[in-house]
């Protein structure tokens, strides 16, 4: 069952300036530990006039099941997870916040090795998800996560194996790979060199308000670059990945 949306994402829908639609989601097994993972996305129609940091929250359900032949749940736990945008956009904080939640989440029935492989799994989803949406017109991303535990899992393996229904296979890879060799994208890459270098580095002044990444005011007279799409940014920002998350437009990638 899909943990109950948060009160401010009930509040946004609500508002007929916004869409919110539901993204397919996939499964990651490992040692009998089934991981189940899906999202919610609300967009903008109407952009607002002011900037709004758009909101991220993790929900996770638990669960202990008491026997693995006919999927009896024995226990079962809920924890709700909000996030700064700045910890999905910037690659080794969101690594690190992952296996955070995971050790919170389930820690005292999974193996480390184990919850390093389902972490690594929902890195992979949240980042496929992420990567299709502009920050401009995001209100909010929302995952639901269901960990299922048998009561007896299996020794460890080392091996993710992952479960693509159809449908998720065709909204994020165009039903074009075969389901059980797809290609996922796992996480940002840097912009290459030479992308960097032929970008234009600009200087600040009164009427620039604050760096479309990180958020934070810049100051009158620094230094920023300017992308081919026009918005500016700490140089930073393109040595953890090559596009703009405003508009996604892409520089070349490192190799």
């Amino acid at each position: 069952m899909e943990p109950a949306a948060s009160a401010n994402s009930r509040r946004i829908n609500a508002d007929a300036s916004v869409s919110s639609r539901e993204i397919p989601g996939w499964a990651a097994d490992t040692a009998g530990v089934t991981l189940r993972i899906k999202a919610r996305v609300v967009t903008w129609l109407v952009q607002p006039d002011q900037d709004i940091e758009p909101q991220f929250i993790s929900h996770f359900c638990r669960q202990t099941l008491s026997s693995s032949s006919d999927h009896v749940i024995a226990e079962c736990a809920h924890f709700t997870i909000p996030h700064p945008y700045c910890h999905i956009s910037h690659r080794p904080t969101w690594e690190e916040q992952t296996e955070q939640m995971f050790f919170h989440v389930a820690a005292n029935h999974v193996s480390p090795a184990d919850l390093d492989l389902l972490a690594q799994a929902f890195r992979r989803y949240t980042y496929t998800v992420f990567d299709r949406f502009p920050i401009t017109e995001l209100v909010s991303m929302e995952f639901f996560s269901i960990i299922e535990i048998p009561v007896t899992p299996s020794a460890s393996t080392g091996r993710l194996r992952y479960l693509i229904p159809r449908e998720a296979n065709e909204y994020f890879f165009g039903g074009d790979q075969d389901i059980n060799f797809v290609q996922f994208n796992k996480g940002p890459r840097p912009a290459s060199t030479a992308a960097v270098v032929g970008l234009q580095m600009v200087t600040t002044t009164a009427e620039d308000t604050s760096c479309s990444i990180c958020l934070e005011d810049f100051e009158v007279m620094t230094k920023a670059l300017a992308m081919p799409c026009s918005h500016s940014f700490h140089e930073e920002w393109l040595r953890r990945r090559n596009s703009c998350p405003l508009c996604r437009f892409s520089l070349p990638a490192a190799e």
